[in-house]
């Protein structure tokens, strides 16, 4: 019997390690994303919070099990430095209005490198395509995914406007990737994030 969006979007939810990757939800309705960014030789935390309806719920995909060290996306691949040990730093997954939503993040500082920018999203989309794979070739179970990428900085706008396209809204090298300041994305709608290219994954 098919899964309807509900209940494979709480199938998802069981199979991940949460204990490990999950964000925090300490009030309901709002997600809290925190990353520390190296500024000057010294950490910087960054923060965004996002609101959303619906059921949602994060993992922090980079999380370091110490200093410099991450679990292997895939622990039967070899990670170092393959195209697989690439990832962004969060996904959030939502269930909203009948419809998955995967929503791919990554969070940089004032300095952006946009092609590992780009293989760093491209990456999680990928990953984010092989766990719906691995899911319906063990269970049987499927449903399309709506996935969405962005790229959030403390860039000034001129420094943006070196690698953003003529609108400063999309990366120039991949316009599948959205671009916020953490000024402009903190305290938003998961469901009020511009984007004008939704990948279907499944």
């Amino acid at each position: 019997m098919a899964l309807d969006a509900n209940g494979y979007f709480h199938h998802i939810k069981s199979y991940f390690n949460l204990a490990h990757y999950a964000v925090p939800i300490p009030n309901a309705g709002e997600l809290v994303l925190k990353e520390k960014i190296d500024v000057g030789g010294k950490k910087k935390e960054f923060i965004v919070r996002l609101n959303y309806i619906g059921e949602v719920f994060a993992i922090k995909l980079d999380k370091e099990v110490r200093r410099g060290h991450h679990e292997p996306l895939f622990h039967f691949l070899d990670n170092q430095g393959k195209p697989w040990s690439k990832r962004c730093d969060f996904v959030i997954f939502q269930l909203d209005k009948k419809q998955i939503k995967a929503y791919c993040l990554e969070f940089k500082n004032t300095s952006v490198d946009s092609e590992s920018v780009v293989a760093q999203l491209k990456a999680s989309e990928n990953w984010c395509r092989a766990l719906n794979s691995i899911i319906n070739i063990y269970t049987g179970h499927k449903r399309k995914i709506k996935l969405t990428k962005y790229l959030v900085t403390d860039c000034t706008p001129e420094r943006a406007a070196t690698y953003l396209d003529a609108a400063n809204e999309y990366l120039a090298r991949d316009p599948s990737i959205r671009h916020y300041l953490y000024s402009e994305i903190d305290r938003m709608s998961l469901s009020d994030l511009e984007h004008a290219i939704v990948e279907t994954v499944g």
